[in-house]
């Protein structure tokens, strides 16, 4: 078991169980934000082109403002995916990524289909659909965009035959996510190669949202055969909002129309035409680039990092096992998978009036969220331990054998995050 509670900020009194929705803060932030502070207090404009390399001091690197996303993509990002240098780069946002990888028209020259699941995140079973209506508008010329939504399984998991099934000719691209952020699923390398497979020979391109697998388990992108892996730093990988990642497999030709002037080839010659970069990671950059979340971006992943993703990999699994097993003895049916090939760092419990529970949890200090009223989740991570799990349980026991959460008065809440 790891032993990295001391190296995060915790809520006092607490047992965090959401590392789904938003990381712990690391203990290195606030310095790291102090160098920003600093940075833009006495370089001023010229912190664009250099400051003091404050993410890997010991380097000798030299590090501006405006080399940030790809120097954290090569020294944090490209380990914790198993990618090569070069191809990865920071991104705003997981929904930016989604509409520039959209707005590309290589995936269309031929192809019009894009294939996914109704348990995709709204980033990118929405963008699809608002892309298949601008798209429907030039079908003429080839570059028409139609979404193939595939249902869940019976058991509310990927249906993967029928995955494999609806790719074919008129394919033009196949998303899924690596674990599913509803499902707690997760899709293993040896399936994703063989998606993979498919959309190659018939031309597709297959892209993975790795939201809630990269930080938590080892990743291979190239075993995974992708072209695009895409994700985020705010939930287990502790970088908070702002920082998302990408990574773009060698020599695959993508020119997103959505790019910036941050992703031209020569943004200070200012030329009336835009050049796209000749780094096809480069083209998903925008306008000026928020610098300050870069900053607090991967002091998460260095902790991660540090400890190694197969100690990560395995205290999850040792703590979602834990809580399974409680689950089940306080009487709750289990949501997501059981087996451990197929379990990401989730799970997710039926309950009656969850969202009830999740309030009752709340004001006896464990923290968890549900869904529809019906599910309860929670994800016990890198800065949990057994007795949280434990503790957690006892609590979740006394309020499903008395039914007090049931008829307690549940205050209003500030807002609908939970």
């Amino acid at each position: 078991m790891l032993n990295l509670r001391d190296r995060f900020f915790h809520p006092t009194g607490a047992v965090e169980l959401r590392a789904f929705t938003h990381g712990l803060m690391p203990r290195t932030v606030p310095a790291m934000m102090d160098g920003f502070v600093e940075d833009w207090k006495t370089r001023g404009v010229d912190a664009w082109n250099e400051v003091p390399n404050r993410w890997r001091p010991a380097s000798g690197e030299a590090v501006g403002w405006w080399t940030l996303p790809a120097y954290l993509g090569d020294a944090f990002i490209a380990p914790l995916l198993g990618a090569p240098a070069g191809t990865c780069v920071m991104q705003p946002h997981v929904h930016w990524t989604v509409q520039c990888l959209l707005s590309a028209p290589e995936p269309f020259a031929a192809g019009r289909e894009v294939v996914l699941t109704e348990n995709e995140f709204p980033s990118v079973l929405h963008s699809v659909q608002q892309w298949a209506k601008l798209r429907g508008a030039t079908s003429g010329s080839g570059q028409a965009l139609v979404p193939r939504i595939l249902p869940p399984g019976a058991d509310g998991f990927v249906d993967r035959d029928a995955v494999l099934g609806a790719v074919g000719p008129v394919t033009a691209m196949v998303l899924l996510s690596n674990v599913g952020f509803t499902s707690g699923e997760r899709l293993d390398h040896g399936f994703l190669r063989t998606v993979a497979e498919k959309a190659h020979a018939h031309g597709a391109l297959f892209a993975i949202d790795g939201y809630h697998a990269a930080s938590t388990m080892p990743v291979d992108v190239p075993t995974t055969g992708c072209d695009v892996y895409f994700g985020g730093l705010l939930k287990e990988g502790s970088g908070s909002s702002g920082n998302a990642y990408l990574y773009v497999r060698p020599g695959l030709e993508l020119t997103p129309r959505l790019s910036g002037w941050f992703a031209d080839a020569d943004p200070f010659g200012f030329h009336v035409e835009p050049r796209p970069h000749p780094e096809v990671r480069r083209r998903f950059l925008g306008g000026t680039t928020a610098v300050a979340s870069l900053y607090h971006a991967v002091e998460g992943v260095r902790i991660l990092l540090d400890a190694g993703l197969d100690a990560v990999r395995a205290h999850s699994l040792a703590l979602t096992a834990r809580s399974i097993e409680r689950a089940e003895a306080a009487g709750l049916t289990l949501r997501s998978p059981r087996e451990d090939d197929r379990r990401g760092a989730m799970v997710i419990l039926e309950a009656e009036r969850a969202d009830l529970l999740c309030a009752w949890l709340k004001r006896h200090g464990v923290f968890t969220d549900s869904r529809k009223a019906r599910y309860l989740r929670l994800a016990p991570f890198v800065w949990n331990t057994t007795e949280d799990v434990d503790r957690a349980f006892e609590r979740i026991a006394r309020a499903l054998q008395s039914g007090e959460y049931l008829s307690a008065e549940v205050p209003a809440e500030p807002g609908p995050v939970t």
